[in-house]
């Protein structure tokens, strides 16, 4: 038995949307670290909200990738009831402003490289003629409009957060 489980950004890879309930191994998954975890062991989810996934700057240019993406991330809410019905209580959630990446999230051309591309599961789901487009977008207002660019980047976050940790403990 264990003491804490800790997921950190896990959520939007364990979704099947072929099926009815697409959120199944998820479900799944909780039932398991209730399992697992020793009476008052304590789960920490670190995951993102719809808002936040549309306030990540790189998401805003590959809108149809970011659908797809909220698609596959549970709402708070519906993850909040997957947890109690799995024997989850004592929930305290809490946003956080420092994106994942630190300093390198606003290092705007860090976009451009692959090694940056591998570290978000959105670059996987765009479509060749969203990313063509993203790219362009994103060199335009990068080169032509940064000051604008950046003071909204910033300013979403800062509205959003950029990821919510959950905290819970098993009955």
């Amino acid at each position: 038995v264990f003491d804490v489980v800790m997921l950190n950004q896990v959520l939007p890879h364990l979704v099947d949307l072929r099926v009815f309930d697409k959120f199944k191994y998820v479900s799944q998954m909780l039932q398991e670290f209730n399992r697992i975890l020793k009476p008052s062991g304590i789960l920490c989810i670190n995951t993102c909200t719809h808002d936040q996934l549309s306030a990540v700057w790189y998401n805003n240019a590959m809108p149809e990738a970011c659908g797809m993406l909220k698609a596959r991330t549970p709402e708070i809410d519906e993850l909040k009831k997957m947890l109690e019905q799995t024997g989850f209580t004592d929930f305290t959630f809490t946003k956080d402003n420092e994106p994942l990446q630190g300093d390198n999230y606003w290092r705007y051309e860090l976009c451009f490289t692959e090694n940056y591309r591998a570290g978000d599961a959105i670059w996987s789901l765009v479509g060749d003629e969203e990313y063509g487009k993203a790219m362009m977008s994103m060199k335009y207002g990068l080169r032509e409009e940064r000051d604008t660019f950046d003071s909204i980047a910033h300013s979403t976050i800062e509205k959003t957060g950029h990821t919510t940790q959950i905290f819970c403990t098993r009955v």
